[in-house]
C-alpha cells in the first residue's frame, strides 16, 4: 500500500516539476499549435507546398504562440480549464448517450440505413445537439451572450428536463405492439 502511495506522490512531484519548468506554459501550447497548424496545412494544401515549407510555417507560428505565452501569465490555466472541463463534459455526455441508447435497445447500426437517417437517427442527432447545448452553457456562454434571466433559471430547465423524461417514459411504455381484441 505504501508503495502505491509513493508512486502517486512521485506523479504529483513530476507534475509540479513540469509546471515549475514551464512545460504547461510554454512547451505544450507550442506543441499543440505546431501539430494543429501542420495538420491543417497538410489537409488544406496537400500539393501546393512541399512538406518542409509546411513544417517551417507551422514551426514559426508555434514559436509566435510560445512568445505570446511568455508574455501572458495564465495561458496554461486557460488551456487546462478549457480542455479539462470540455473533455470531461463531452465524455460524460457521450457516456450518458450510450447508456440511453442501451436502455432503449437501439444499436448504432440501426440509426443509419444506407445514406438516409432513420427516425431513431434523428432522435440521436437531437440528443447530441442537446448535449452540445448543455456543454456550451456549462462552459459559461450565458455571461458572454447576455441571455435573459428567465431563460437561465434552473427552475425552467428542471421543468424542461422533467417533461423530456416524461415524454421518453410515455414513448417507451407506448411503443409495444398492440394486439387486436378477440371477438367475444
Amino acid at each position: 500500500m505504501s508503495l502505491l502511495l509513493a508512486q502517486f506522490g512521485g506523479l504529483s512531484t513530476l507534475v509540479q516539476n513540469m509546471q515549475g519548468m514551464g512545460f504547461f506554459q510554454f512547451l505544450f501550447p507550442f506543441l499543440l499549435v505546431l501539430a494543429i497548424v501542420y495538420g491543417v496545412l497538410i489537409y488544406a494544401l496537400p500539393d501546393k507546398f512541399p512538406k518542409s515549407a509546411k513544417a517551417l510555417v507551422s514551426l514559426i507560428i508555434a514559436f509566435f504562440v510560445m512568445l505570446y505565452a511568455a508574455s501572458t501569465f495564465n495561458v496554461a490555466q486557460v488551456l487546462a480549464q478549457m480542455f479539462g472541463s470540455t473533455i470531461l463534459m463531452l465524455g460524460s455526455g457521450i457516456l450518458i448517450l450510450i447508456i440511453i441508447l442501451g436502455i432503449l435497445g437501439i444499436s448504432p447500426s440501426d440509426l443509419w440505413k444506407g445514406k438516409d437517417v432513420t427516425n431513431k437517427g434523428w432522435i440521436i442527432i437531437l440528443l447530441i445537439v442537446a448535449i452540445g447545448i448543455l456543454v456550451v452553457f456549462g462552459a459559461g456562454i450565458e455571461s458572454i451572450v447576455g441571455i435573459p434571466g428567465w431563460l437561465g433559471s434552473s427552475d425552467l430547465w428542471t421543468i424542461i428536463f422533467f417533461l423530456i423524461i416524461l415524454a421518453l417514459v410515455f414513448w417507451f411504455l407506448g411503443r409495444g405492439e398492440e394486439k387486436p381484441a378477440k371477438p367475444v
